[in-house]
């Protein structure tokens, strides 16, 4: 038997009494089967089952306070026994966050469905972001990712705008969350992704008011910020043998291949290119939009996403300033045929999008430069304008 000096508050004052701890103590059966999982750790060993009981509320305790500062265990508690009652059920698994760690990062840029975000929200009874918010933390609270959610609002009744803050946790696990939060709002509350901040720490989500969206489609801003590798994956299920071998050809010639369509070449073997309308259609096929609907500065950057897919010329260089508007074709052809070919081609698609500019060729290299010095009396039929400085080629 020993004595512990323990101090505390009384209505005197403060007052030090002393407890004693005796080895002999009563314990009911109740509070045995409590510690049965103690015990069985410890071989029926009840002085260490009780310490291991002991240690575990302790650290409880020290990590659970409330808003005053008290330690608090009830949540944690409250938490932890879920959460091992979810694990009994095979609601939930346990894993090492190492290997859930590694299956995320592994499928960055792939969305998640639907049907699994209902299955974490219930979009029958989560209607109002006060709500969500409530539920989310919640529920991050039952899984122990410790990440924080809060919202900022402006509209009424319906929110013109949110912002999602979604702060400390594994940032990983944090983007899966924010991915799952972000699908919810855009198909239960017509909010799409205007805008994704990431920090180690904090991450912040966008959104605006869609009165318009169709739910048999991805909203289009989710999509941008979450899935920039879901339609090139879906491709590879769909055709896998093509796209493995694709790659191997690729990687074995070191990207010395051309990708290009199969009327483009045809006109390039035969000579007869496309026109500037063939041209014109072309562009709104692959850019969904007309050509007038584009600035120059737009045609030029989607211009150079093309020309380094297709792979006809080996680089290229822009400058979007407005007013120094040029684009530099470099490509290492040297049969004068071919380079005539190689620049009337893309002469008709820079015709098709309404802006003037001249063409001017070195060996190995085309320069297209727009709206300096010209005059429609100088324009040909092609669109081209003759440089004075260098030799060009014109149709």
């Amino acid at each position: 038997m020993r004595k512990v000096p323990i101090s505390c508050a009384s209505k005197k004052g403060k007052e030090e009494v002393r407890l004693i701890v005796r080895k002999n103590i009563s314990i009911d059966q109740c509070y045995i089967d409590k510690l049965k999982p103690f015990l069985d750790k410890n071989n029926g060993n009840l002085s260490a089952a009780i310490r291991d009981s002991i240690e575990i509320a302790s650290q409880a305790l020290d990590t659970n306070k409330n808003e005053k500062g008290e330690k608090d265990s009830s949540n944690a508690s409250k938490n932890a026994e879920s959460r091992n009652k979810m694990v009994e059920e095979e609601e939930f698994l346990l894993i090492h966050h190492t290997m859930l760690e590694w299956f995320i990062k592994k499928t960055s840029g792939l969305l998640i469905e639907e049907s699994t975000v209902y299955e974490l929200i219930n979009p029958y009874t989560i209607k109002k972001i006060p709500d969500f918010v409530s539920y989310v933390n919640a529920l991050n609270d039952k899984m122990g990712w410790r990440i924080k959610v809060d919202a900022e609002c402006t509209g009424s009744p319906e929110p013109e705008t949110v912002i999602l803050t979604l702060s400390n946790g594994n940032p990983c696990f944090r983007g899966v969350i924010a991915q799952s939060l972000a699908l919810y709002l855009a198909k239960q509350m017509k909010l799409d992704l205007q805008g994704l901040f990431n920090r180690s720490n904090v991450t912040k989500i966008y959104f605006r008011r869609v009165e318009f969206l169709n739910y048999e489609k991805v909203p289009k801003g989710f999509e941008e910020h979450f899935g920039s590798m879901e339609g090139t994956f879906r491709e590879v299920q769909r055709r896998p043998e093509l796209w493995k071998n694709l790659i191997k050809i690729y990687r074995q010639q070191n990207y010395q291949r051309l990708n290009m369509n199969k009327k483009v070449f045809e006109a390039f073997v035969s000579g007869n290119l496309p026109s500037v309308d063939d041209m014109a259609r072309e562009f709104e096929l692959l850019a969904g939009k007309p050509p007038e609907t584009f600035t120059l500065a737009e045609h030029i950057m989607i211009f150079k996403e093309l020309y380094l897919t297709d792979s006809i010329g080996s680089d290229i260089e822009v400058c979007t300033e407005k007013g120094n508007e040029y684009v530099k074709l470099i490509h290492d052809y040297s049969d004068r045929k071919v380079c005539e070919r190689f620049i009337r081609y893309y002469s008709n698609i820079f015709a098709s999008i309404g802006y003037l500019f001249t063409v001017t060729s070195s060996p190995h290299m085309i320069v297209f430069e727009f709206g300096k010095n010209m005059d429609l009396s100088h324009i040909s039929e092609s669109g081209l304008v003759d440089a004075e400085a260098e030799p060009s080629f014109t149709p």
